[in-house]
Parts: structure tokens; C-alpha cells; sequence
């Protein structure tokens, strides 16, 4: 019998975003970080409503879809392995986080979003959410991830977990976004060390010129950084659903962000 909490659309589920360089290790490909993993799946136990996942590609989908070139279109006939390594790669990273899900008691399944999106030039023009919404209501947790996807207009194309969290956010009405990373927060110019380092506590829409201040993307990172992130989620603040961007990579930070604290990163909000 599904759970107490499944009441159709009136309850919208936690989204948790988890990125790839916490649940990876970026500097060796193919490597997960499983003790990460084993430990972030029991704190998102802690959700106690409808919950759905996604996850970054890290040094499973980034190295391979910067070395084909995926994000820029399709272009040659070498690009069509790239996107079949690539889709493969995340395949394979998430069965890791289902696994370690299914390990810690959550009934967790994947969902593959290039079976699912509709594409076009990069942004997500359609997606068939009543199979994700029929799994939250029995509730059980979907598991989504950054793909390499086909695209109307440009051929292929990186479809970020990024963009997948705001639009589901959006179109299921999300309680709230929480997006874990391996820094504590958003940092004015992007840097995780400095001598001056400064966290953004919160960001508005009314704040979108500070995007131009933003850190982008690392090498190797085909999805746009710490500044494709937030201009993400301030999408979905636009229709007034909370985020808050906290460093998964610290022991209990994920699951009291969970449970409803505040504070703990930066909120991206649509209001002071």
C-alpha cells in the first residue's frame, strides 16, 4: 500500500541533487566514491516524504563527453560512439546509486532521461513525467542523472542534472531543491581557496547579474559549473520554489538540509 504521505499533486516531492565531484572522484575516470555514496544514501533516509534523486556524471560522463564533444552538437561520425560510451558511462554510475539506495532501505529506481526528454538545442522541451509521477506515488524514489541525449536541432547534446532538477522542480511543484556540491556554498568569484574567500548566504532573481561573477566550468566539466547552477535553479525560484546549494562532502550536512534546515549554504529563493 503506498505510503501516508502520497497524496497525489497536493504534496510536492523533496528534489536532492547530488553532484559528480561528491559522489566521484574527478581526477580518476570510472572511479566512485563508494563510502560517499553508502553514506549519503542513509541520509537521505531521513526524507520523510516523496523524495526524488538525481546525480552528476563526474568522472564518469565529463571526460568522455568533453572528449567527443558532445555538448556541442553533432558534427562527425566518431561522435556517435562518443554518445553511446557516454549514455553507457551513466548507465553504469546509476546502478552504483541505485544500489547503494536499495542497500540503505530506499526503493529506489533509475530513470533514463534520453528515453524520457524531448531536446532541443540543449534545453528540455518536453518530458513524459507520468511514469515519474506514478512511481512517487507509490512511493518509491526515482533516480535521474546528467545524460548524453539526441537533440532536435543540434543532433546530441549534454542534458545536465542541473537542468533536470529545475525542471522537475517546476512542473511537479517541488517542496523544495536541495543541491549538493563539494564547496560550502556559492563563492562570489567561483573560488574554493583564496586568502578572501566570501559565500553568497542567499541569491534572488533580483541578483542575476551576479551570474557574470559566478565560477563556470572546470576543465573537463561539460555542464556549465557552480554559474549554470544557479542560473538553474533561479528559474525555478521564479515560481517560488526554495533551493539551497550545501556541501554534500561533509558528513551530516545533506541530511540536516533534509530535515529542513536552513542556512547551511547558499538559498537561492525567490524572495529576501
Amino acid at each position: 500500500m503506498p505510503p501516508s504521505w502520497c497524496l497525489g499533486d497536493i504534496l510536492g516531492p523533496l528534489i536532492v541533487k547530488l553532484g559528480g565531484s561528491v559522489i566521484t572522484d574527478k581526477h580518476t575516470p570510472f572511479r566512485v566514491r563508494r563510502k560517499v555514496v553508502k553514506r549519503l544514501a542513509h541520509e537521505l533516509k531521513s526524507a520523510r516524504g516523496p523524495l526524488v534523486l538525481i546525480h552528476g556524471g563526474g568522472s564518469f560522463g565529463h571526460p568522455l563527453a568533453s572528449k567527443y564533444g558532445i555538448a556541442n552538437g553533432y558534427r562527425s561520425k566518431t561522435q556517435l560512439m562518443g554518445l553511446s560510451l557516454t549514455h553507457g558511462a551513466m548507465e553504469q554510475l546509476n546502478v552504483e546509486v541505485v544500489g547503494a539506495l536499495q542497500k540503505a532501505g530506499l526503493p529506489a529506481m533509475g530513470v533514463q532521461p534520453s528515453s524520457c526528454v524531448v531536446v532541443d538545442g540543449g534545453r528540455i522541451r518536453h518530458m513524459e513525467l507520468v511514469p515519474v509521477r506514478k512511481l512517487l506515488e507509490l512511493g518509491m524514489v526515482p533516480v535521474l542523472y546528467g545524460d548524453a541525449v539526441p537533440d532536435i536541432s543540434q543532433g546530441m547534446s549534454i542534458l545536465s542534472g542541473d537542468q533536470i532538477a529545475s525542471y522537475l522542480a517546476r512542473e511537479l511543484r517541488a517542496s523544495r531543491v536541495i543541491m549538493g556540491v563539494d564547496v560550502d556554498g556559492v563563492y562570489r568569484k567561483g573560488r574554493k581557496s583564496s586568502k578572501r574567500v566570501e559565500i553568497i548566504r542567499r541569491i534572488t532573481p533580483d541578483d542575476e547579474k551576479l551570474l557574470s561573477s559566478l565560477g563556470t566550468a572546470g576543465k573537463g566539466d561539460v555542464t556549465g559549473g557552480m554559474r549554470n547552477k544557479v542560473r538553474e535553479l533561479l528559474e525555478a525560484a521564479k515560481e517560488g520554489i526554495e533551493a539551497e546549494i550545501v556541501n554534500a562532502s561533509k558528513p551530516g550536512v545533506l541530511e540536516r538540509a533534509i530535515r529542513g534546515e536552513r542556512g547551511l549554504g547558499t538559498v537561492v529563493s525567490g524572495r529576501r
